[in-house]
């Protein structure tokens, strides 16, 4: 679930063009395979439809066209690499920052102290319990809040109590030696942040 901040550059990958991200790991390795690959790429898809058909033509849509498919995508990516990858996370932020600035300029400031407030709430919980949260959860945090603005809260009540669900199931299926075992906190945000955008 951690990812480091300070990722190790591979010069084998940097030589070839290949874009390394955490743990010195080229982004492509990263990437789901198989069945894998194939049913993000269709969730993904579905949940780009979903968003001009609820939303249609609007600024709101289009965020959502880059928002929903990259949790989807840094879910999967979590689940298998506990990593939640740079080379995804800021240029998805960059990309939301522009539509929201450039559909409703108005509430943009709101979009980003949304985005500041809940990454920096992350990022101390990820500084006080490291075993329990990661940078990347903090930095997907920030990609959240942006995205959602004023919904952000309704996104991680949800993550939240996604969480606490899957952790009672764990316990009920391993017993008490599964209190120790790490649960990726990113495909949770992703649940919270996909339904808080669709249904508040």
């Amino acid at each position: 679930m951690e990812a480091s901040t300070m990722p190790v550059p591979d010069p084998a990958a940097e030589r070839a063009g290949v874009i390394a991200d955490e743990r010195g790991r080229a982004l492509v390795d990263l990437l789901p395979t198989g069945r894998a690959r194939v049913a993000v790429a269709v969730v993904g898809a579905a949940l780009l439809v979903a968003s001009f058909a609820v939303f249609g033509a609007s600024g709101r849509a289009l965020v959502g066209a880059v928002f929903c498919p990259v949790l989807v995508l840094l879910s999967a990516i979590d689940v298998k690499h506990r990593l939640l990858p740079n080379a995804i996370v800021f240029p998805s932020l960059l990309l939301i920052a522009l539509i929201i600035a450039a559909a409703d300029p108005a509430g943009f400031l709101e979009h980003l102290e949304a985005g500041v407030a809940l990454g920096f709430f992350l990022f101390l919980f990820a500084a006080v319990f490291p075993a329990g949260l990661g940078m990347g959860d903090a930095k997907v945090g920030l990609l959240l809040g942006l995205a959602l603005g004023s919904r952000t809260l309704s996104a991680m009540m949800l993550a939240f109590f996604g969480l606490f669900l899957a952790a009672l199931w764990i316990l009920s299926r391993q017993g008490l030696s599964a209190r120790k075992q790490s649960i990726p906190f990113g495909p949770f945000l992703a649940l919270g942040g996909i339904a808080a955008f669709f249904l508040t």
